[in-house]
């Protein structure tokens, strides 16, 4: 492959997952002819299981970060995929979403958080590997040493435990009764047929995550899931005198060739000419929908909070320009 193809497929690769350039250069050197940049995963299970990690991680979105949810960049492979990590508060978070453990229930009965049947199959000087046990999956995450991932999967077995719970990830290579019980009573969301059919969508965002600080430029998303799966809600928040950047995500999030199957249905400005609003994607097929949800916050900067504001703010300012969407009169933005 000419070294200039080479670079522009890497500069595209590094916008969709944010990765550095030197690893983005070697990952696409290293691709097979015609091979996808960001490729889906081959097998169910591993789309299901990202789809489960995209919604825990959405719903463990409790701090700010200087990349959102306090992933640098992630790695996808049609095996697996690497989650790279920004600190050791990034790990806590991600470590307490994804690890499963048995906790008591305000119902009075236990019940499994993180995901379910999972558990670390390799620890490395940089990193751990997750798998659900009897499965073809794999969520590599990475970034910080081996002893902060030490450090930080003790702190929380022990908070599990204090509470009366149960560290379901360090049994061994086995399912606790716990964790069968909630299998075999389906309580996963991942058995409901209209999560499956919608998966494709959470897996495709968390491969596409590089996209929310390399083309988007909030200061912080969130986000959650409706429907059972059919929808994904992304809450972008922004600086008051920053551009939003609305045409150039939804551009890349709706490119044939290394977006998501997904095409603009309408887009709604709460105040005229502002901006702020929504935007709804959705598949041809209506299996899944994507609505962006647009917003001005100016976050109150504590002095504990000042230098992270700062790296924020220098991540937003090295990525400039903005085009307007297109207009769509009588289209609506809330399906």
């Amino acid at each position: 492959m000419p070294d200039t193809r080479i670079s522009s497929r890497a500069r595209t690769y590094a916008l969709y997952t944010g990765a550095p350039r030197q690893l983005a250069c070697d990952v696409v050197t290293g691709l097979p002819r015609h091979a996808p940049l960001i490729p889906a995963p081959i097998h169910q299970a591993q789309l299901l299981l990202e789809s489960e990690a995209f919604y825990r991680i959405l719903s463990y979105q409790r701090n700010f970060f200087e990349f959102p949810f306090g992933i640098r960049y992630v790695q996808p492979t049609a095996e697996g995929i690497r989650l790279d990590l920004e600190s050791n508060a990034s790990l806590d978070g991600l470590l307490a979403a994804l690890l499963p453990g048995r906790v008591p229930a305000s119902t009075g009965c236990d019940e499994i958080q993180g995901l379910n049947g999972v558990r670390i199959t390799a620890r490395t000087d940089r990193g751990i590997e997750l798998r659900r046990l009897g499965q073809p999956t794999s969520i590599r995450l990475t970034g910080l040493s081996r002893r902060a991932f030490q450090k930080a999967e003790t702190a929380l077995a022990e908070r599990t435990c204090e509470i009366g719970g149960e560290a379901s990830w360090l049994v061994g290579d086995t399912w606790t009764a716990h964790e069968r019980r909630w299998e075999d009573e389906r309580q996963p969301l991942t058995y409901e047929s209209t999560w499956r059919q919608a998966a494709w969508l959470p897996s495709g965002l968390l491969r596409r995550l590089g996209l929310l600080h390399t083309v988007a430029v909030p200061q912080v998303v969130t986000g959650h899931e409706s429907r059972l799966g059919e929808w994904w809600i992304l809450e972008l928040d922004h600086d008051a005198d920053t551009g939003l950047r609305r045409a150039e995500l939804v551009q890349a999030l709706t490119d044939p060739e290394h977006g998501l199957p997904l095409e603009l249905r309408g887009h709604r400005d709460l105040i005229p000419g502002k901006g702020l609003g929504l935007i709804l994607l959705r598949s041809p097929d209506n299996t899944a929908t994507l609505q962006l949800r647009y917003d001005r916050f100016d976050y109150p900067v504590k002095p504990e909070r000042a230098e992270m504001f700062a790296a924020i703010r220098r991540r937003i300012s090295t990525v400039t320009g903005e085009a307007q969407l297109p207009a769509m009169p009588g289209c609506s933005a809330t399906g």
